[in-house]
């Protein structure tokens, strides 16, 4: 059972005159840190989620696997290249496998249909540089927007975490969360072609 580090880092990845999505509240753990993912819309905006408070779309009805422009997408992006994004589909590594792959999980949250806060859980920890985040909102006009967190300072946090019972098992996001996919895989809006696991492949990600 463990405390974790706190971060203090709150940074803006979208606003615009009717949309601001914000990341902040990161708690790092030894195997992984978590953050919040805080969303409003402006005023009596008809195009927001009435009846369904996850912008991400996972908590909604589902017909196939398609993704819908009203949705939220978002993913992440370490110095070394690997990526993650929000997918929609569901990924649990075999027990006992730690490939190294990066991880990006949903858990809860919720709020009204103009303003609503995510948790979300990344495994492992990023090394140093920067940890760079995504998002596209396609129905608001957003085809994609950037933000940097401090990977430095997320291992540093990490490293001032308290573990009280060696023995429980460590944090790996929650019994009471509820996952989303999310896979290693290279998202469109993050550089489509590329290899995630190639060095390099996150300034190739970054152009345009």
């Amino acid at each position: 059972m463990v405390i974790p580090g706190s971060v203090p880092a709150e940074v803006v990845l979208v606003r615009t005159e009717r949309v601001a999505v914000a990341v902040g509240s990161i708690r790092a753990y030894p195997n992984g840190f978590e953050f919040t993912v805080h969303i409003r819309l402006r005023g009596e905006d008809e195009t927001s989620w009435p009846g369904h408070p996850d912008p991400f779309g996972w908590h909604r009805p589902r017909h196939g696997t398609q993704e819908n422009d009203d949705q939220l997408r978002l993913g992440i992006l370490y110095a070394d290249g690997r990526r993650a994004a929000t997918t929609g589909e569901h990924y649990r590594p075999p027990d006992g496998d730690d490939d190294g792959r990066l991880v990006l999980q949903q858990g809860g949250g919720g709020g009204s249909s103009r303003s609503c806060d995510w948790d979300f859980w990344v495994h492992p920890l990023p090394p140093g540089g920067p940890v760079t985040l995504v998002a596209s909102w396609l129905e608001h006009g957003i085809a994609e927007s950037r933000a940097e967190l401090d990977g430095a300072a997320i291992r540093e946090a990490a490293r001032r975490a308290v573990t009280l019972w060696p023995e429980e098992p460590e944090f790996e996001g929650g019994g009471s969360w509820r996952s989303q996919t999310i896979t290693a895989g290279t998202p469109d809006h993050l550089g489509a072609g590329a290899d995630p696991d190639r060095p390099g492949a996150a300034d190739a990600g970054a152009g345009g």
